[in-house]
């Protein structure tokens, strides 16, 4: 069987924002990240995304693909120089009109945002994980989904023994998001091997 088949179909644009995050050292999605966001949106059929952590616009335009005509995108990135790359690849993949992006820090936006968003991916500042999570959790209606990528780190979250110092803080932190999401009572989570780990919650039950 050939590996191809195991290979999400990328065209010209997505190889192209690929190999600037390769040489500029930009972080983002693995494709089959992507297309399991794809498949994810399709299934469900969400009337508001919200991202947190737009980059270059990379998974952004791996999501908006997979909207239904009505669903809107909301984007948040505080990085000017991405943001305003990211926009350039919104109006290059024809999805201007379906993306909402967003310039500043999210912590500051997420308070000013209106209404409910039922589906959530989070791939910004790993160590600000808790704090968005609280924050969007009064925007996800029950039945909603919560998605977290890179919670796995490389595969230091998992490790046992020693970790290096400069790493640590981070597998802590990532850590804490883990159990937190697993035993919060509003939440049904689970981790899975995709990319770097992503976590999937669905929020069942309103915070008491």
């Amino acid at each position: 069987m050939s590996d191809s088949i195991f290979i999400p179909h990328k065209d010209a644009l997505l190889l192209a924002m690929e190999e600037k995050a390769r040489k500029d050292y930009i972080p983002i999605i693995k494709a089959e990240v992507g297309q399991f966001l794809q498949i994810l949106i399709k299934a469900i059929k969400p009337r508001r995304i919200l991202e947190i952590g737009t980059a270059i616009g990379y998974s952004t335009i791996w999501m908006a693909r997979a909207m239904a005509e009505d669903t809107e995108l909301v984007t948040i990135e505080k990085d000017e120089e991405m943001y305003l790359q990211a926009r350039e690849n919104f109006q290059a993949a024809g999805l201007a009109d379906k993306i909402r992006p967003k310039f500043g820090d999210a912590l500051e936006v997420l308070p000013y945002l209106g209404g409910e968003f039922d589906f959530v991916f989070i791939d910004a500042a790993k160590g600000q994980y808790l704090n968005y999570l609280e924050l969007v959790l009064d925007l996800v209606p029950v039945g909603g989904l919560i998605i977290a990528d890179n919670v796995l780190y490389r595969g230091y979250v998992r490790k046992s023994g020693q970790i290096a110092h400069k790493r640590r803080t981070m597998v802590r932190t990532l850590q804490e998001y883990i159990e937190v999401i697993q035993e919060h009572p509003c939440l049904e989570s689970i981790i899975l091997p995709l990319g770097d780990g992503l976590a999937l919650s669905v929020k069942k039950s309103y915070i008491n």
